[in-house]
């Protein structure tokens, strides 16, 4: 099924994500507010695709 292997994508994309805000979090906790403010992007941006992750499984339960 190619929406299966949609929500893979999805999700590695999203694991990706996450993994690369830790860099900004650590360096904002000692100080650095451009990084926060990268940080506070990138988090917004992780809301956005969980919502694209949901509502893919919903549309892949509809199909079976």
């Amino acid at each position: 099924m190619q929406s299966a292997e949609k929500i893979r994508n999805q999700y590695e994309e999203l694991k990706n994500l996450l993994i690369s805000i830790e860099v900004d979090l650590l360096k904002n906790l000692s100080g650095n507010k451009s990084a926060g403010v990268r940080a506070r992007k990138a988090l917004r941006e992780v809301k956005k695709q969980a919502t694209d992750i949901i509502k893919s499984t919903i549309a892949l339960e509809k199909e079976e």
